[in-house]
């Protein structure tokens, strides 16, 4: 269901407006009670108006996604790029590196030498800030469905594409953690691809700032346990600190 409501949004918004008939046609395995379910669905979400069999874009909703990511951009925004720095210390001689979605990776990307590196990503606009600054880079893209929250992609075929890739060092990002739950996320396609780049590689490495701890979000991607290195800033508290070098996770607090 997922999935699908997300293709009829991602299908409105190519279109710009479009009729519930063509609605129905794009989507033949879908009952006419369904689509209808799901335009009530992101109507009340607020992406969508509807009016006379018809469904077109909300545009404010997008301008106000927009600010909502410039504003957790902004942030914190010296703890991020410290974060970022403490990284590209770590980049050493490999190659294939996984850089996830989210403000905090976009201070990496960023900060990226202009290297031989093969980078994949779950996000277009690191990608093109990479492809901008980086000429020696390789580029790849996850695909999949975009979250306008995150601008980031996930879906079934981007989990299959990690799954073909041998990644040297993995940089993801953090929505939440706790003690009890580990690293979490918020979207369910999003937890699916990071748990797929964590089991691909050689070394996964957390960039957490000390506002994320103790947030709790619905779905895990990984435990102390699957992660080698956390960077995170000096405001950790000590109990999760301790927590994870029990786990033999290695701290660099910036």
């Amino acid at each position: 269901m997922v999935e699908r409501r997300a293709s009829v949004l991602k299908y409105i918004q190519s279109k710009g407006e479009v009729s519930t008939d063509q609605l129905f046609s794009q989507f033949p395995e879908c009952t006419p009670k369904t689509i209808r379910r799901d335009l009530i669905h992101w109507e009340q979400a607020g992406a969508i108006l509807r009016s006379h069999g018809k469904a077109r874009v909300n545009r404010q909703y997008l301008y106000q996604l927009e600010a909502q990511y410039s504003m957790r951009e902004s942030e914190n925004a010296q703890v991020k790029s410290e974060l970022a720095a403490a990284a590209v210390g770590l980049l050493g001689g490999h190659n294939t590196l996984f850089l996830d979605a989210g403000t905090t990776t976009m201070a990496l990307a960023r900060q990226l030498p202009d290297k031989n590196f093969t980078i994949l990503t779950a996000a277009p606009n690191i990608a093109l800030t990479i492809v901008g600054n980086n000429a020696q880079c390789t580029v790849l893209l996850t695909g999949g469905h975009l979250n306008p929250k995150t601008l980031g992609c996930a879906g079934y075929s981007s989990a299959d594409l990690i799954k073909q890739i041998n990644i040297d060092l993995a940089f993801m990002a953090v929505s939440g953690f706790t003690i009890a739950s580990g690293f979490m996320v918020g979207e369910y396609f999003e937890s699916d691809l990071k748990r797929a780049v964590v089991a691909k590689s050689e070394q996964v490495i957390l960039l957490m700032d000390s506002s994320k701890i103790g947030v709790s979000m619905p779905f895990t991607y990984a435990r102390p346990s699957e992660v080698d290195i956390v960077i995170c800033d000096r405001m950790i508290d000590s109990e999760t600190e301790s927590h994870l070098l029990s786990k033999g996770v290695k701290i660099i607090k910036v």
